[in-house]
């Protein structure tokens, strides 16, 4: 039987601490948008999440563009025109090469990249907030591929 002397033991928690404290930088955060369980509205989740706003306040956003627009709340053009609106910018994703060809970031690698600021992603049926190097959403989409993002300016 092997016995780990005190100092030894505390300076491996340390230093597992130090790790899991880094790895903060970029992580999913459980977001929940209000007290109804809803599974179609990542919308209004990227919304609150990146201003700040309740569920009616960004849902409100959302529906007052698609009036305009004779659309629904959720579709891609509505929700591209409300964050225009509110003063976003729209990127294309970055890419990088593994070697061999170019592949698109996943949610993780770009909170990674994008430690400071607040951003909409757009996946394949799916939109996401990243804030300060966090992903905040009902559930871990960390390793699904950014096709377009919205910066604020």
């Amino acid at each position: 039987m092997y016995l780990i002397h005190p100092f030894y033991f505390e300076f491996f928690q340390h230093s597992v601490y130090n790790t899991l404290e880094t790895n903060k930088i970029m992580s999913y955060k459980y977001f929940k948008s209000s007290k109804k369980k809803r599974a179609s509205d990542c919308s209004v989740r990227c919304i609150m999440a990146a201003e700040g706003l309740d569920w009616n306040t960004a849902f409100g956003k959302l529906v007052e563009t698609a009036y305009k627009e004779m659309d629904v709340p959720n579709d891609s053009g509505v929700i591209e025109k409300t964050l225009k609106k509110m003063g976003y910018e729209k990127r294309k994703a970055e890419m990088v090469s593994n070697g061999i060809r170019n592949r698109r970031l996943c949610v993780r690698e770009f909170a990674k990249l994008h430690k400071k600021g607040t951003f909409i992603l757009s996946l394949t049926g799916h939109v996401v907030c990243v804030k300060n190097g966090h992903w905040y959403d009902t559930w871990d989409c960390g390793e699904y591929k950014v096709f377009k993002y919205w910066e604020k300016l």
